[in-house]
């Protein structure tokens, strides 16, 4: 039995977190934003304080998600990671079930995009029935490709 819990976050998890981001998460968001973690963190944080979480394993930050609101039908849906946030994987895909399953009860549409050489977050994202709508090939800071993807309640 693991110890995965799910509690709001605080701030001061950003900070933990940033220490232990796995390598493809600190990719993304550099080459999205040109942020090192701690930054990405807090303003994530910061943009989704109604619903932003925190994933514990073992008394560790392993993990933070929310929700930014674009609007109240749309909701931009993240999440970053250490190399710890899939140690139990079935338990981490049930957590992401139920709670993408509230978001969606909250907001019409959820959509993101997320690096192409992000491969682990790309199954993860196609395995909770996210679409891939198109490619991106000049994305962000550093003009990386990424896909967007979008989930619709009555798609």
């Amino acid at each position: 039995m693991n110890n995965y819990y799910v509690r709001p976050s605080k701030k001061e998890d950003c900070y933990q977190l940033s220490k232990t981001l796995r390598q493809q998460d600190v990719q993304e968001v550099f080459a999205s934003s040109g942020s090192n973690p701690a930054q990405a963190l807090v303003k994530a944080y910061m943009c989704s304080n109604k619903h932003c979480y925190s994933l514990m394993l073992d008394g560790e930050v392993v993990g933070m998600f929310g929700i930014n609101e674009i609007n109240r039908n749309v909701g931009t849906p993240w999440l970053m990671g250490s190399d710890d946030l899939t140690k139990h994987k079935i338990e981490f895909y049930k957590l992401s079930k139920s709670y993408l399953s509230t978001f969606m009860e909250r907001y019409n549409v959820l959509f993101n995009y997320v690096d192409k050489r992000n491969w682990q977050s790309i199954r993860w994202l196609k395995n909770l029935g996210f679409q891939f709508t198109k490619e991106i090939t000049d994305y962000g800071y550093e003009k990386k490709p990424f896909y967007e993807f979008i989930k619709a309640r009555y798609v």
